[in-house]
């Protein structure tokens, strides 16, 4: 629409018509942009892996784009290290009792989202009050590491740990037909070493997997439910300096602060993406972003969990070779079935059938690497 004027060349248009952005510091920042006008912007369209991405079969296809090969059971010294850690009464009545601070004991309470029952589901249930799932999953995490603190106080290497909170690690990889991968991930808590995790297999069994078969999904092709953008970055992200004194990867733990429904496999393939991610970019940090095949693997242990299960792995890198199928694969460990921590918990009954198998993986991982272990006696 144009305003009437009293000279024929004056061109007057509707402000409403007219797009008009904020001068900064007032307009939207470039980096919140989803235009050629955000820093990460690239021309060339990618291929995105993230923590919300959902494949069609879960940890079978994350093992595809990783290039990794899948080993049911921990690895023979890990599970022997596991088995050393068998809980005393007193152990196990302190990661019930650190169990209960959280599930039974926090005072928070919020609208929680509509409870749906798969199979009932034309039901419509009262709306409940309650923790939040996403509080609940951190402060489980963190109950743990304070009882694991305390049974380790007196061995000298737990001064050589680190736990890091809310941590981002990416990396990108080109693949033979041209296009680009990237592999983002964030995790809710990363614990470093000052010394690096012994490798999981000789390298003669690692050798060994160059004839092993890499998982098919055809019909399907290796980009489906894969996320396409052009804003994502083509560095390394590592997040610890090579000049820190704890800066190996030992242990991930990966968290699932999500309502809404995720079938087991799709937990176990955010956890394999976890592994890959942080340890590839360990791996270019050390070694260079041109290297392919490592002189030394990159080694280290996961958990999964949500609010009412575990889960536990342990992955070793040994190549960056991603352009094909062939030749030396990475290695994943998974141990069985994610644990339960209880078979139910609610404040009429209290906590019911209380897992202590779960504890005792999780301080076993933590204590891998040390001299000598805690006692557990009592």
């Amino acid at each position: 629409m144009q305003c009437p004027s009293n000279r024929a060349d004056d061109d007057v248009h509707d402000l409403c018509c007219c797009r008009f952005d904020l001068p900064e510091p007032h307009g939207r920042p470039n980096e919140m942009r989803q235009d050629s006008r955000n820093p990460d912007w690239h021309d060339h369209e990618a291929y995105i892996v993230h923590k919300k991405s959902r494949l069609l079969e879960g940890d079978k296809h994350m093992c595809l784009l990783t290039k990794t090969v899948r080993y049911d059971g921990l690895p023979t010294a890990l599970s022997e290290h596991v088995r050393l850690h068998t809980l005393g009464e007193a152990q196990q009545a302190a990661a019930k009792e650190a169990l209960a601070q959280v599930h039974l004991y926090d005072c928070t309470q919020v609208k929680l989202p509509k409870r749906i029952d798969l199979t009932q589901p034309h039901m419509s249930f009262p709306r409940e009050f309650g923790v939040p799932v996403d509080r609940k999953v951190s402060q489980v995490l963190a109950s743990y590491h304070h009882l694991c603190e305390k049974l380790t106080s007196q061995v000298p290497e737990a001064m050589d740990r680190t736990r890091l909170s809310d941590v981002v690690s990416n990396v990108c990889f080109q693949k033979a037909d041209g296009n680009t991968v990237v592999f983002k991930s964030e995790v809710d808590t990363l614990t470093t070493s000052k010394v690096p995790l012994r490798a999981f297999n000789t390298p003669e069994e690692v050798k060994a997997t160059a004839d092993m078969a890499m998982p098919d999904l055809y019909p399907a092709k290796y980009t489906l439910d894969l996320d396409k953008g052009h804003i994502y970055r083509m560095d390394d992200i590592y997040p610890v300096p090579r000049v820190a004194l704890n800066q190996h990867p030992h242990t991930l733990h990966v968290t699932h602060p999500y309502y809404y429904f995720w079938f087991p496999k799709e937990k176990m393939a955010r956890a394999i993406l976890a592994c890959f991610t942080f340890a590839a970019a360990r791996a270019r940090q050390l070694y260079g972003a041109d290297t392919l095949t490592l002189p030394e693997p990159v080694a280290l242990q996961c958990t999964y969990s949500d609010a009412e299960t575990f889960g536990f792995l342990a992955y070793q890198l040994n190549t960056l070779d991603l352009s094909t199928d062939e030749g030396i694969k990475n290695q994943v460990w998974v141990a069985g079935e994610p644990h339960r921590l209880f078979e139910s918990c609610n404040h009429r009954e209290g906590m019911v059938g209380h897992n202590p198998a779960v504890f005792q993986h999780f301080l076993a991982f933590y204590t891998h690497g040390f001299s000598r272990l805690p006692s557990l006696q009592g």
